[in-house]
């Protein structure tokens, strides 16, 4: 008997009658005979609601009593998919991240996954039922309860899924699988039917929001395959696994694309190696873009994360030598994932010469071995980004992508 986990996101639970849909998806992969463990986020933008309510009762609000609150979201939903699979009737029990046995660290906000005890799981499951666990959550060894951080209803759903050796991992979402593009925003994005590990996780590492990259992570691991697919229609969906290969059929995985950034230009007087070794150890949020010329360093980062940067590199001025730090808002960037790094070299400075100096102010980045970002004004991004996507991805040709 095959053990199935499915995670359903915030869009697949936005009201009772939609609960109640995806609980006839997890009867139906129950009724095909295999064990079935459900994991659910939060209803809709219940997180986002819980956030302005805690920020409007006391906007300093930190710690431990935000992430009592906002576990709460979870909670309602992994209750109400119990009852309606009850309704249908599955035999099924909902649990907390604690009575699931999801063991964290003591970080509060952005907790990892240190355990996982499955006996409570395994003892549902054993009785014919489906687990429903509450995502995004777990407890720490003092019995504190400690919420995962963005994405975290992926990772639990990943990390039960390594830890039960399923047979894979479904993650249920709006979209029917993992684009090229976000097929919202870029006109002619085109679905990826099968792609590796490693592509997936430098593609979510870069914005790509289908699935988290700790949840590809504890995938990889433990060779746990994962299926992105959509709540709403009968598609395959996207297979990520242990897949030496181009699924693709071009230099180029994908493109990612993140707005409302912030630029930091960074005044420094140490080597920008030693900055960016700081960036990676101490700052609290990941950038989304980072450069260096000369004595100046780029960082580009969300702009609602820039009070605790600010923070942060003001306690270490001496240490990191920077003089000066100029924000300036409207930024976004646009991610290229390339298949390797000999594959980026032949396309990228073909790519940087076809930019119009009619766009004025474009930076450009060399990231890792297979990635290259460019930061553009917010204003014009979603432009920009469909004339690159259709200049490196797509058909159309150069003329219709750099015309003037």
């Amino acid at each position: 008997m095959a053990i199935i986990v499915q995670k359903f996101g915030g869009s697949s639970l936005q009201s009772p009658e939609r609960i109640k849909k995806v609980a006839a998806r997890a009867r139906s992969e129950k009724e095909k005979g295999n064990d079935v463990v459900v994991v659910v986020s939060a209803m809709g933008d219940q997180t986002n609601e819980l956030m302005r309510l805690c920020q409007e009762v006391n906007p300093s609000s930190c710690g431990r009593e935000k992430d009592l609150l906002l576990s709460t979201g979870e909670q309602v939903s992994s209750a109400l998919m119990a009852l309606a699979l009850q309704e249908l009737g599955v035999g099924s029990v909902a649990m907390t991240g604690q009575q699931a046995g999801i063991e964290t660290e003591y970080v509060h906000g952005n907790a990892k996954i240190k355990a996982v005890h499955t006996l409570n799981i395994q003892e549902v499951l054993d009785e014919g039922k489906i687990a429903v666990v509450a995502g995004f959550q777990g407890c720490a060894a003092n019995g504190e309860i400690c919420t995962l951080g963005r994405g975290g209803s992926d990772t639990t759903a990943a990390a039960l899924a390594a830890v039960l050796n399923a047979d894979r991992c479904e993650i249920f979402t709006d979209v029917d699988g993992v684009y090229t593009a976000d097929p919202r925003i870029i006109s002619g994005a085109r679905k990826i039917h099968s792609m590796d590990y490693d592509q997936m996780q430098t593609m979510a590492e870069m914005g790509a929001g289908v699935i988290h990259p700790r949840a590809v992570r504890h995938a990889q691991k433990h060779n746990i395959p994962l299926v992105v697919r959509s709540s709403f229609t009968l598609e395959q969906g996207t297979v990520i696994h242990d897949f030496k290969g181009n699924g693709v059929g071009s230099p180029v995985i994908g493109m990612t694309y993140e707005n409302n950034l912030c630029l930091l230009r960074l005044n420094t007087e140490i080597y920008y190696g030693n900055l960016f070794q700081f960036i990676d150890e101490s700052l609290p949020v990941e950038p989304a873009f980072g450069s260096s010329e000369k004595d100046e360093t780029f960082l580009a980062i969300r702009a609602d994360h820039l009070d605790r940067v600010m923070s942060t590199l003001k306690e270490h001025t001496i240490s990191v030598g920077v003089k000066e730090a100029e924000p300036t808002y409207g930024w976004a960037a646009i991610h290229f994932v390339f298949v390797d790094r000999e594959e980026k070299r032949k396309c990228v400075s073909s790519i940087e010469e076809r930019i119009p100096d009619r766009w004025g102010e474009v930076l450009t980045m060399d990231g890792s071995p297979s990635v290259w970002s460019l930061l553009v004004p917010e204003e014009k991004s979603l432009e920009y980004a469909q004339n690159f996507y259709d200049w490196v991805i797509g058909s159309e040709g150069p003329a219709l992508a750099f015309g003037s």
